[in-house]
This record gives structure tokens, sequence and C-alpha cells, in this order.
């Protein structure tokens, strides 16, 4: 039943409530569930038949990055985020771990899964230069879906084509991906270069996802990155990068880069982001979460309008613990987030909400 309090309230009154308290939101994954330690990384994608899909990283024994014992699961949902199915595994290795999963859909409509597989005990930190693949090299692996994300594919290896031997590691970055207009597929990577500095660089693909190469460093000291293409088909790459996110641009469909330089409109807590293109409804804006805070906290979403250079001051999504999201528009019109949070810790959960272009616009 309503409370008597409820339904006093008049129009007005209900409509300055709702907009004075963040949207609903629904937790996906949540540490201790299945008794996974913890759940982290989320991806998500809309698919071409309008499924939601979710893919979070089941870090088994501990919070730990790889070479931890980590699985992918995943979750979807035909109602637009209203209901979600079951938790199932997506990926499981038999020896070492799969973890960091970012999602595209290409413009054939496949989806694409792409992580890092860790052989035992190899990881970021712990790979070393040497052999193009094997049993010592954090790999880059993509399975693909044709029908939705019902089923996948084998495990591809791309560590052959995209990783230098000189480097000590390579892993593409977490969260949701974009093919270019002209069809390009872009997969932003982080690399371990030989002499131990890190940078973000694209990986990408002209025929489909059959063959990739790989660009150079978009700028120095760079480290895990989006990448969006605005209007005349320049690809903008913003890059965890320090306090302040680092914006760089692309004239030739996101492989070399210029104009690298740090947006003081975007705090960041060294962290991974979300950036998407949101194009319905005669709007043209580019999205943008992060934690816009000194530490992993204040989960926040800005807009643009034009083309990265200006944004809106936020709307908080969650101001406690939070840290890795990323951003999707709907094909309603509405806003899909995926991010972390907690009450104590940032790692607690991982939580889908769903946004409307009013509320993110402040209206």
């Amino acid at each position: 039943m309503f409370s008597r309090r409820a339904t006093l309230l008049s129009p007005l009154s209900a409509l300055l409530s709702a907009k004075a308290k963040p949207p609903v939101q629904v937790d996906l994954f949540q540490g201790g569930f299945a008794g996974v330690h913890t759940y982290r990384i989320p991806a998500m994608v809309e698919t071409k038949e309008g499924t939601l899909l979710a893919v979070a990283d089941a870090r088994h024994e501990s919070g730990s990055d790889l070479p931890a014992r980590i699985s992918l699961v995943i979750r979807r949902s035909k109602d637009g985020g209203l209901t979600w199915t079951a938790q199932t595994t997506l990926v499981e290795v038999k020896q070492g771990g799969a973890g960091d999963a970012s999602l595209m859909v290409d413009p054939s409509g496949a989806v694409w899964c792409f992580y890092a597989y860790g052989p035992p005990g190899i990881g970021f930190r712990t790979a070393k230069p040497g052999p193009v693949t094997g049993s010592e090299v954090l790999q880059v692996h993509a399975i693909v879906s044709k029908d939705g994300g019902t089923t996948w594919s084998a495990p591809t290896d791309l560590t052959p084509q995209v990783r230098d031997t000189s480097w000590h590691a390579v892993f593409p970055t977490s969260g949701t991906h974009f093919a270019t207009s002209r069809g390009r597929l872009l997969l932003p990577l982080v690399v371990l270069d030989g002499e131990k500095k890190i940078t973000t660089r694209n990986a990408y693909s002209d025929d489909s996802g059959r063959t990739w190469r790989v660009g150079p460093a978009v700028a120095p000291a760079t480290d895990e990155s989006k990448a969006v293409e605005i209007a005349g088909g320049v690809v903008l790459q913003n890059a965890r990068n320090g306090p302040r996110r680092l914006v760089a641009r692309s004239i030739d469909g996101g492989i070399t880069f210029s104009g690298a330089q740090h947006h003081e409109s975007l705090p960041d807590a060294q962290c991974n982001a979300g950036l998407a293109r949101y194009r319905r409804r005669g709007r043209d804006l580019l999205l943008f979460t992060n934690a816009a805070s000194t530490q992993r906290e204040n989960l926040t979403i800005k807009a643009s309008a034009d083309g990265g250079r200006t944004w809106t001051s936020g709307r908080t999504i969650h101001a406690g613990p939070a840290a890795y999201s990323t951003v999707i528009p709907l094909r309603d019109g509405s806003i899909g987030v995926l991010y972390e949070r907690g009450e104590r810790s940032p790692y607690e959960r991982i939580t889908f909400v769903r946004l409307t272009l009013d509320w993110v616009m402040g209206a």
C-alpha cells in the first residue's frame, strides 16, 4: 500500500523529488555471490536487437589483477535493464586467468568480447619481453557472438598481431569500444614497453576483425583510454594520465594523434572511465563517466555538445566510493551506465543505472 504521505504529494512536488534523487540503480554483480571474492571491471553493450549485455571479472580468491584466478561472467537484459538473466560464466580457463573484458558491436551486428588471458603466473607486471605469444606472455584474446550474445566462438589469440616482442606486456582497455563510420574496429590497448613505460595506442582492423595492426603511442605516460569518433570523422581519445584526463585527436581514423593535452574540466582519480557518442532525437553529444575526484569516489556523468572541448558541470550518480565505469546510449534515447561502487570500498558491487538525457543535462 502507498503511505498517506505519498498520496498527498502534488504532481509538482513529486517531480521535484524525482529530480532531487539519483535514478534507481540495480546491482548486477556483488562480492561474495557464487563464492566469488570480488567482481570488477564492467563492460557493456546493447546489441542490434536491443539486448543489453553486461560482463565483469569474477575474481575468485581476492580482488587482485592477473595473474590471480579470474573468470568472465555475463548477464543479459531484454527489457532495457529492468530485469536480467541469472549470472553465467562467459570465459573460464583451465589454468591462469581471463580478465579486463571489453565489448564492441561491429557494423554487421556481431558482438566482440576482447580480454586479457594470463597463463599461470603471468600478469601485466610479471610478463617480460620475449616470444610473440605463449605460456610466458600476457595475451590478447577475442571471442565473437553472431546471435546477440547467446552463444560465442572459441577464443582467438590476437597477440601475434598486436604485440611487439620488445614489450613486456599489452592488454585491451576494458569497457565498451566502437567502430568508426567507415567500419574500422578500434581497440584501445595499454602497453608496457621495453623500457617499462606505459602508453596507450590503438589496435585497428579494416577487414571486420580478420587482421589487426597497431598504431604508435597516443601520448607519453598514458594508460587505459577510450576512443570515439566525433563529427567530421575525427577520433577523440580520452586517457587516464594523472589528476586530469588527457585528450588527443586523430584525423586518420584513430592511428596517429596530435594536440594531446590535459582537460581541466575532467578531474580523474587515475581510473578507467567511460566515453560514448550520443546521437538520438536530434542531439549529437559526447557522454563521459568517471570517478571525478582525487580518489576513487563520486561517479559522475558529463555531456559535451562541442566534440569534447567543453563539458557540463556533471551529475553525480554515486557520491561514495566508485571506480571503473562504462556508458552507452540506448536505442530508446536513454543512457546506460555500468560501474563499480560501494559504501566502504569501490569494489563491493557492479551496478547498472538507466538515465534520461534530461537528468544528465540537469533539466
